[in-house]
């Protein structure tokens, strides 16, 4: 019984521990807007992946650079792949249009 109980509480912390590693720019989801990446919390000159998860609408990814330039753009359709971003920078900002949802990790 105690060694039961001992195997539940150790996975149980290293469940908790294993939450604590994700990054909180990676768990969220995104719907249609325009976001400033400083207020996301990504790291600068990090490589990032976006992908569309909405089952059912397309997304189309603008990035910007502080100079309101765009930098990049990114049709998602339904369930996409992961695709790769440029390295990001805080000053920038990414305009999401569409109703479906991007996760970027």
């Amino acid at each position: 019984m105690r060694r039961n109980i001992s195997v539940i509480l150790i996975l149980i912390c290293l469940f908790f521990n294993s939450l604590a590693l994700i990054p909180t720019f990676a768990a969220n989801t995104f719907k249609e807007g325009i976001y400033q990446l400083s207020n996301l919390n990504v790291v600068q000159k990090n490589r990032y992946t976006v992908q569309n998860i909405s089952p059912d609408n397309s997304v189309y990814i603008a990035l910007f650079d502080e100079n309101q330039r765009q930098i990049q753009s990114i049709y998602l359709p339904p369930k996409s792949a992961n695709y790769s971003l440029l390295a990001l920078d805080p000053s920038y900002r990414i305009a999401i249009i569409g109703k479906g949802e991007v996760i970027i990790a």
